[in-house]
């Protein structure tokens, strides 16, 4: 008896839970595409620079790039741009890393320039909850941000 009410127990908090996941659905961002002149110039960047994951992407028709971000978004890269734009840095990816030191490290192995928000080179951004942050171009002129963001 003790055993059947444990069990009974366990199979309604499953459907509880289950219940309360499928009235608690939210939009979650799935992938954010670019467009860029060169595939793998920006395939290189974004792997060798940036450090994100490359993923298997099913086109493979060689314009096509996907990486992974996070545990549940991805980055995808298109090629066929004509040329490189000039975008806002109000417009930016952001990625958190765990070391800012170490990153920067990696962006002088790359001799990749990075600069404060106001745009002072060489300069980390503080912002008013203490979160550091860098902005630099992609090779296709896209805004990236870093963070060490801990959330």
């Amino acid at each position: 008896m003790k055993q059947t009410i444990v069990i009974l127990f366990f199979a309604i908090m499953g459907i509880s839970t289950s219940v309360q996941a499928q009235t608690k659905k939210y939009p979650s961002l799935n992938h954010i595409a670019i467009y860029v002149v060169s595939l793998e110039r920006a395939t290189a960047f974004y792997r060798d620079v940036i450090g994100l994951e490359v993923m298997d992407e099913p086109f493979k028709d060689g314009r096509h790039s996907w990486f992974k971000v996070g545990d549940h978004s991805q980055l995808h890269i298109i090629s066929g741009a004509a040329k490189a734009e000039i975008h806002p840095k109000d417009t930016h990816l952001c990625f958190s890393v765990p070391s800012m030191k170490e990153f920067i490290a990696v962006l002088g192995q790359h001799h990749v320039t990075y600069e404060d928000w106001p745009g002072k080179p060489n300069t980390i951004n503080k912002r008013v909850d203490g979160v550091q942050q860098i902005y630099f171009r992609d090779p296709d002129g896209y805004w990236i941000e870093i963070n060490d963001d801990k959330y």
